[in-house]
């Protein structure tokens, strides 16, 4: 019998060389691994089909279903709640479309996009900002999907395991059978994790065409059921003058935060694409047309059913398990069934797509020695489990009331990176300065901050603070104060644009790189070659900077050698 020899490292060196990114031959450094390099053609396998399934399968998910409730909630009939839907799904997919244009046209993710913004050490608080949601919101998610499973289970198994016997104490926050379904769930979810970007696509795909169906086919047997949408049973007291305007403007910032996270991780997913225009009008399209159609759904199901039922079922489980309770039999339980698979499939698309590949980019922009985009996605998984998401869900009010603060802080990064963009750099990267951590170039700024654009995010944010302050405590702000921060996103975006804007009016950034001031600049003009000048060979993965930028040559000047490009700059 043949027997396998598996080789343990015993000694440090043995560990370091395990667990680094790089090899000899394909080194890893501080600054780029093989999944922070711009994408090669070989690696660019998205299509314009491949964005469009993407967001139509996020779409149809259990956040996006329910969303109707809040603006129904603040006072807005279902007209003035879809109009406000409308507005954000129109900010929201012209924003997606110009945050994804950086990633299409030099293909590089948002952590290195960033480092073009806030600079080469700047860039590590605006990546870390976002990694640390991700683990939070993959934990929360996993929570809702394994509400799905759980339904799915009682469609199986009946009394069985709607009946199963609880042996956690009541301060667990949860029960046996939820305990076990977010375990199940979150197992589900493990071999997704360990697939590359690159290749998940395909799991896109199926989630645009199950999903869509699931949601649907509840949608039609509600409106069946219920004889009609009765949108006037949803019952909130309606509101007119300027309180309807308050109310429209906090109906568009609930649909844009639902939005928010996804915005910002454009760059992650379009740097992918074959061709600039996948991520174009399409793409577009796309999300104003799936979020739009969703949210009719979500609002028209519950409306249409709340009369007989009594109740107002916003959350999908919620609303499968009330069917499941008046029409126990054969085929309430396969419809269920089949409506729990299309919406846990759609929570499963949002948690890999959302939140694992954004944190493993991100988290490879901040160890890349270490992290590559797969391990940082199975990571992600890992860290979600320490947040207890359940106990979030039950008892952490407080802290889901900071959580879904999070508007204030990525709507001011999303505008600050759009002009960035597109009115101060005119659409032209130069790539090897985006590693290139010297003092003196180009994305270095001061001392590898770009203080402008740190103000200027501070500022924008600090809009929203006293609106938080008074979210916890309403007697301590003016009423003012509470608008400002119920429309958070909307404020804080259109602060950082004009902060960002006009300070750069005043105070010139430069575009191009020490030696190519007369270079041509117009409207993305490095674009076409990805970010290169003549003479500059492609970045690679086997790049490497070969010494820390506080090193020193002989000379006393900072050196920064980087393998593969000619011309790199000597500060």
């Amino acid at each position: 019998m043949r027997t396998m020899n598996i080789h343990v490292p015993k000694t440090s060196k043995e560990w370091k060389s395990a667990l680094t990114t790089g090899t000899e031959t394909d080194p890893a450094s501080q600054w780029i691994n093989k999944d922070l390099a711009p994408t090669p053609k070989e690696a660019r396998t998205w299509s314009w089909i491949s964005l469009t399934s993407y967001w139509w399968g996020n779409a149809f998910n259990s956040s996006q279903w329910s969303n109707g409730a809040s603006l129904i909630a603040v006072g807005l009939n279902w007209w003035q709640a879809l109009i406000a839907c409308m507005l954000a799904n129109l900010i929201s997919s012209t924003v997606a479309l110009a945050l994804g244009r950086p990633g299409a046209r030099y293909h590089i993710g948002y952590p290195v996009l960033a480092r073009s913004v806030f600079g080469m050490y700047g860039h590590y608080f605006f990546v870390w900002i976002r990694a640390v949601v991700a683990i939070i919101w993959f934990g929360v998610q996993t929570y809702f999907g394994s509400q799905h499973l759980s339904v799915i289970f009682r469609c199986i198994f009946g009394n069985s395991w709607e009946n199963m016997p609880n042996h956690m104490p009541a301060s667990a926050g949860i029960s046996s059978r939820d305990l076990l379904a977010f375990f199940l769930f979150w197992m589900i979810e493990l071999p997704f994790q360990a697939v590359h970007p690159t290749k998940i696509k395909y799991l896109f795909a199926a989630e645009s065409i199950f999903c869509p169906l699931a949601c649907l086919g509840t949608f039609a047997w509600c409106v069946s059921y219920g004889g009609g949408i009765r949108v006037n049973t949803l019952g909130a007291t309606q509101v007119h003058g300027g309180a309807l305007g308050w109310a429209m403007l906090n109906g568009i910032n609930s649909c844009l935060g639902v939005t928010s996270a996804l915005l910002v991780n454009q760059p992650d997913l379009t740097r992918y694409t074959r061709r600039p225009k996948d991520a174009g009008w399409r793409q577009a399209s796309s999300i104003f047309a799936s979020k739009t159609l969703i949210f009719f759904f979500g609002i028209g199901a519950t409306a249409a059913v709340q009369g007989k039922f009594g109740e107002a079922y916003w959350n999908q489980w919620d609303l499968l398990n009330a069917i499941l309770d008046r029409f126990w039999g054969p085929a309430a339980r396969a419809g269920c069934f089949f409506a729990a698979m299309g919406f846990a499939l759609s929570v499963l698309g949002v948690n890999i797509g959302c939140n694992a590949i954004p944190f493993g980019a991100d988290v490879t922009g901040l160890l890349p020695k270490y992290f590559t985009i797969v391990r940082g996605q199975m990571f992600c998984g890992i860290m979600s489990l320490a947040i207890v998401p359940w106990k979030l869900l039950t008892s952490g009010s407080g802290f889901l009331t900071f959580l879904g603060s999070y508007n204030i802080f990525i709507s001011p990064i999303c505008g600050i990176i759009m002009i960035d963009y597109f009115f101060i750099k005119r659409g032209n990267i130069h790539t090897p300065s985006l590693f290139n951590p010297a003092p003196g170039s180009l994305y270095y700024y001061t001392k590898g901050w770009n203080l402008k654009a740190l103000a200027c995010w501070i500022s924008a944010a600090a809009f929203g603070i006293p609106g938080l302050v008074g979210a916890y405590h309403p007697t301590w702000v003016a009423e003012a104060a509470i608008h400002m921060y119920q429309t958070g996103w909307v404020i804080c975006f259109a602060v950082a644009i004009t902060f960002y804007l006009a300070i750069n009016r005043v105070l010139p950034a430069k575009v191009l790189p020490m030696g190519y001031e007369g270079a041509p600049s117009g409207f993305e003009s490095l674009a076409e070659t990805e970010g290169y000048f003549d003479g500059e060979m492609p970045i690679e993965s086997g790049m490497t900077t070969g010494r820390d930028p506080e090193d020193r040559a002989s000379d006393g000047t900072s050196v920064v050698s980087v393998s593969n490009v000619v011309g790199s700059e000597k500060v």
